[in-house]
């Protein structure tokens, strides 16, 4: 969470660029992937 002030515009492009490298380091989230996954193997029939 960032707490910033309108007059912070500063701190502001820091806390993106910040938050925005911590989300490049994490990668793909792996529960998107898995459903991405298993949605390839499902077979679906109409009755």
């Amino acid at each position: 969470m960032y707490w910033l002030s309108s007059a912070e515009s500063e701190k502001l492009v820091k806390s993106v660029e910040d938050a925005f490298e911590k989300i490049q380091r994490l990668g793909p989230n792996p529960i998107s992937t898995q459903s991405l996954d298993i949605s390839k193997n499902e077979v679906t029939t109409t009755p």
